[in-house]
């Protein structure tokens, strides 16, 4: 393996080189305790199982599928963290715009099926071609897959993809998992979404929709535990829906819950009670991750006149709204998409300081000195809905009326993928590498504002084409100074993700790795 800090990028043929001379780790044995349920509590509601197409992709993804790369602390750290290979065993540049996949061998899919490099072929094309995939930005540059033997592809991309094996491990929340061909082809996309495929430690056995995911333990798994025995650990983990978290927090104290993620409040008599609170690395989250519509016809003012977004910008203290929401471990905000240590960061960045006066000069300004409104809509759950009822009394002591519309997570992705909406919000967390979403990107599938300025879009398609990390941090400044200038992007405050885990459950480095939990 090849060990990088969070914010390290594995770049250029020497890295590659280097990881195509590497592998999984060989550990000590060691005796660990095995068997029993772990449940996990989550506050998402999943409209589909398939990773190739679910809306809400979740940490427990990585339960059932398999990544082609692997991204898990180092062990004795608390914020390094490792690059390795998972069903690739190497990857080796080739060219500017070329590299060589080689596939791990005797790997079987829970339906028996082999993973090949022709199965790895059509997951990574279905990911890129597939309508109503949602995580074809990983892919989007991929310009070609051929086959060369059973576990060997080569790669053609129309830029150099300095990030794609990075790209390619769960801890990127648009990874493509490999799924199984022959089942996803015979069951067709919803069966297969109500009961998928991989090659994961668990199995699906029955998902309750709204209610529950049950998984089971594949025992023909290729990854072995600390004692050399094929993963998981545990018999069956759950995934209960529980977007109540005093509820999920009292199931936690009764010992019928293991795992809160995330874990939105509560913290000090959690911890008390004896219960693990663990701040997960280089995972920071932004709230209220807050954006007005730019669409030519949109009906709201807000849309069409930057002075109306100054204001608001400058109306909310966002010194106070970190102080109320966050139980002390949050702070202030100002650079929506960035956080400190990802490429680009810099807090010398122009940005909006709380300055209500300025905000009601600048409504004035633009012709709203008697006050203006805005509707914003929001999935109604606490951690998205009470910063922006903080925000709404801010906004009204300078003349901004904000209407908050409450909506289901269904009809709420609705709105946002068909633009219908003045302001949307929800949350933002911090990425290894923004190149991995190009959140305001035209026609990114995270790009949920819809925002497009083709200046922008032309520096990220540099940023996509540079693999010096530096050079790309300097690009990004440039994006954010946009950013900055356009307004149509808010953010109040940032904190660290914060998990909950039962005292007897170890093993757990982050919400993407939950493969490795185990009960004492």
């Amino acid at each position: 393996m090849i060990t990088i800090s969070r914010r390290q990028l594995l770049v250029g043929t020497a890295a590659s080189a280097i990881l195509a001379a590497t592998g999984l780790p060989v550990l000590a044995q060691q005796d660990v305790q095995r068997g029993g349920t772990i449940v996990r509590a989550d506050v998402l509601a999943a409209d589909s199982l398939d990773p190739h197409l679910a809306s809400a992709r979740s940490g427990s993804m990585s339960l059932v599928f398999d990544s082609l790369f692997s991204y898990r602390l180092k062990e004795g750290t608390t914020d390094q963290f490792e690059l390795g290979f998972a069903l690739a065993t190497a990857y080796e540049e080739t060219g500017e715009k070329a590299a060589r996949l080689t596939i791990r061998p005797d790997v079987k899919f829970h339906d028996g099926s082999a993973l090949t490099a022709d199965v790895v072929k059509w997951n990574l094309e279905r990911a890129r071609d597939h309508e109503k995939s949602s995580v074809k930005v990983a892919v989007a540059e991929l310009a070609g897959v051929t086959v060369v033997d059973d576990h060997t592809l080569d790669l053609e991309f129309e830029t150099p993809q300095p990030l794609f094996t990075l790209t390619m491990t769960p801890g990127n929340a648009t990874n493509v998992f490999i799924v199984s061909r022959e089942a996803a082809e015979a069951a067709g996309d919803d069966a297969f979404g109500r009961k998928p495929v991989g090659s994961g430690p668990y199995m699906v056995e029955n998902w309750l929709v709204d209610d529950r995911l049950e998984l089971t333990a594949f025992a023909g798994h290729w990854e072995s535990g600390l004692d050399g025995k094929a993963l998981p650990y545990a018999d069956k983990f759950v995934v209960r829906l529980m977007p109540d978290q005093s509820v999920a927090a009292l199931e936690l104290r009764a010992g019928n819950v293991h795992i809160i993620d995330p874990l939105d409040q509560d913290l000090d008599s959690l911890a008390a009670a004896g219960i693990q609170i663990y701040a997960v690395p280089g995972t920071e989250t932004g709230q209220p991750s807050f954006y007005i519509s730019s669409k030519a016809d949109a009906e709201t003012p807000f849309a069409h006149d930057v002075r109306l977004r100054q204001a608001l910008q400058h109306a909310v203290d966002r010194e106070s709204m970190a102080a109320a929401l966050t139980f002390g471990r949050g702070q202030a905000h100002y650079y929506w998409g960035w956080y400190p240590g990802v490429p680009g960061y810099d807090e010398s960045l122009p940005r909006y300081e709380y300055n209500p006066e300025k905000a009601r000069q600048l409504l004035t300004e633009a012709g709203h000195a008697d006050g203006v409104a805005l509707t914003v809509k929001v999935i109604n759950r606490p951690k998205d809905l009470q910063p922006l009822e903080i925000m709404q009394a801010m906004l009204g002591e300078v003349g901004i009326t904000l209407n908050i519309e409450t909506m289901d997570r269904t009809p709420w992705v609705e709105s946002g993928r068909t633009g219908n909406f003045e302001a949307l919000s929800h949350g933002n967390t911090a990425l290894v590498d923004p190149l991995f979403r190009r959140e305001t990107m035209t026609g990114s599938d995270a790009n949920w504002a819809g925002y497009s300025n083709p200046e922008v879009d032309a520096l990220w398609e540099e940023a996509s084409r540079t693999g010096d990390e530096s050079a790309r941090a300097e690009i990004y400044k440039k994006i954010q100074v946009i950013l900055h200038d356009d307004a149509y992007h808010f953010i109040a405050f940032r904190a660290p993700k914060m998990l909950a885990l039962a005292s007897g459950l170890s093993g757990v480095d982050s919400g993407y790795n939950l493969r490795y939990a185990r009960l004492a």
